[in-house]
């Protein structure tokens, strides 16, 4: 998964990984054979390698569900944009402390792909 020619997930585990990912923010973002870790949410799920490298992945797009339907352990691809969000944004899409409120409200950044844009891959 990159935006900007850069990897995007080893972002997520850094130091400063709020920081890293907010350079990214609103740069296109493209995701290839990315693991889906957990599908917490009707629209939203995480991707990545493990619990401290992962990132949000929230669906845009018109009302009603996907036309496929993400499961965990799948592998996805997907195109989208980095984008800002504010502290709260975790319970605001249905995360939990559970599954990783926390951090997702922690990185202040998240991925918005289009319903139509994610497709199981090959």
């Amino acid at each position: 998964m990159t935006a900007q020619g850069e990897s995007v997930l080893p972002l997520t585990a850094g130091a400063d990984a709020a920081a890293a990912l907010a350079a990214l923010s609103g740069q296109p973002v493209t995701g290839t054979a990315v693991q889906v870790l957990s599908v917490p949410a009707d629209e939203g799920f995480w991707v990545g390698t493990s619990e401290t490298e992962r990132v949000w992945v929230q669906l845009t797009g018109e009302a009603g569900e996907s036309p496929y339907q993400v499961t965990e352990g799948d592998s996805v691809d997907f195109q989208g944009t980095v984008a800002a969000h504010a502290a709260g944004f975790a319970a605001q899409v249905g995360v939990d402390d559970a599954e990783g409120a926390a951090m997702l409200d922690g990185l202040g950044q998240h991925l918005e792909v289009a319903k139509s844009a994610v497709t199981l891959s090959e």
